[in-house]
């Protein structure tokens, strides 16, 4: 890893050495602290949009119940920085995952599929199923443990669209979609279809990530989230019963939600089983796709010690940054751009150079 000090980047594991050309983050002057980097998302101003981009296409992908829920996707191909169509390269599909309250035309994620798209990959921004347009099609909820939706989603692509998954696939997921981005390849080994991830401010243990929401100045955020996740859940065509109505008009924190609402529904006994049976942490060492996992110690969800302690050098497969300051999914440098987008394209770039291990 060229040009790295410890004073912006730690957990520099041998399998991070490897990485050539991602420069340490540097917070923009204006920006500095874990909660203004991570409300910096709010400024992002990405010009792709349904509305800029004619050669879009918006996919729906009906799961197997009956009746099916449809979720949803938007493609959108590479392009030249001009905004001309790209030359066709060999270069992997991206599949980009949202985190909690997102969508896939979240700002966050359009800017992420306008990076990708400007260094000449092709991006399918996903809605997890419930949120965005899938909302008025799926009767059924979403958690991040919910592999099976991955495999669907690639399953879907392989056989539907072979055009687009003639390069092979690879991540980026932000949040809570990256834990679930690290569940699923930990669950699919050496299968994985992936050929390279990242992960950016994953809460790899949520039951730690819930109770911080909890404390301190991170109440706000929590109430955010919770307001946004109970919008999601309330949708009218929801499939729900008048007791489970009730209990999500109740809650009072994400922990709650998910003690009351969220396990139950999913056949646990409670939020620390949920978040037990759930979290990627434990799995992080079945993982056998090389995936570069970006965080900050300044995260105001995601407490940075949970991260540190991982023992990384156990497996040579996971590539660990964590940065001094960066907030949550925020990363805004010194340019006014957003570090982890350039950090995932320098990792892209060298897949043919990251073997699985």
């Amino acid at each position: 890893m060229s040009d790295l000090t410890t004073e912006s980047l730690s957990i520099k594991s041998d399998a991070a050495e490897r990485i050539d050309g991602i420069d340490p983050f540097q917070p923009h002057p204006l920006c500095r602290g874990g909660w203004l980097q991570t409300i910096s998302v709010k400024w992002m101003k990405p010009e792709l949009s349904l509305d800029t981009r004619d050669d879009a296409i918006s996919i729906s992908v009906p799961d197997d119940h009956t009746p099916p829920d449809e979720m949803s996707g938007h493609y959108f191909p590479a392009t030249n920085r001009n905004g001309s169509d790209a030359q066709p390269t060999s270069r992997p599909l991206v599949l980009v995952f949202h985190g909690m309250g997102g969508h896939a035309l979240s700002r966050y994620m359009r800017s992420m599929a306008e990076r990708l798209n400007h260094n000449g990959y092709d991006a399918l921004l996903w809605n997890h199923r419930g949120a965005g347009q899938s909302a008025s099609k799926c009767r059924r909820y979403h958690h991040p443990g919910l592999t099976a939706d991955v495999c669907h989603l690639i399953e879907h692509l392989k056989a539907e669209r072979p055009e687009w998954t003639r390069n092979g696939l690879a991540s980026v997921a932000f949040s809570l979609g990256a834990n679930l981005l690290l569940k699923y390849q930990a669950e699919e080994g050496e299968q994985s279809d992936l050929k390279a991830a990242i992960s950016v401010s994953a809460p790899i243990d949520m039951g730690i990530t819930s109770r911080n929401l909890q404390t301190g100045a991170n109440r706000p955020f929590d109430q955010y989230l919770l307001h946004k996740q109970r919008d999601e859940l309330l949708r009218s065509n929801a499939k729900l019963t008048d007791a489970e109505r009730d209990i999500l008009n109740q809650v009072t924190s994400v922990w709650e939600l998910d003690d009351r609402f969220t396990a139950p529904r999913f056949g646990y006994l409670g939020a620390e089983e949920y978040y037990a049976e759930n979290s990627a942490i434990d799995t992080l060492d079945q993982i056998r796709t090389p995936t570069l996992l970006l965080h900050a110690k300044d995260d105001p969800v995601v407490d940075a010690n949970v991260f540190s302690d991982v023992e990384w050098s156990q497996n040579d497969n996971l590539y660990p940054l964590l940065c001094e300051s960066g907030g949550h999914t925020g990363f805004l440098d010194q340019h006014r751009e957003r570090w982890h987008e350039k950090a995932a394209i320098t990792f892209l770039n060298q897949i043919e150079n990251l073997p699985k291990q």
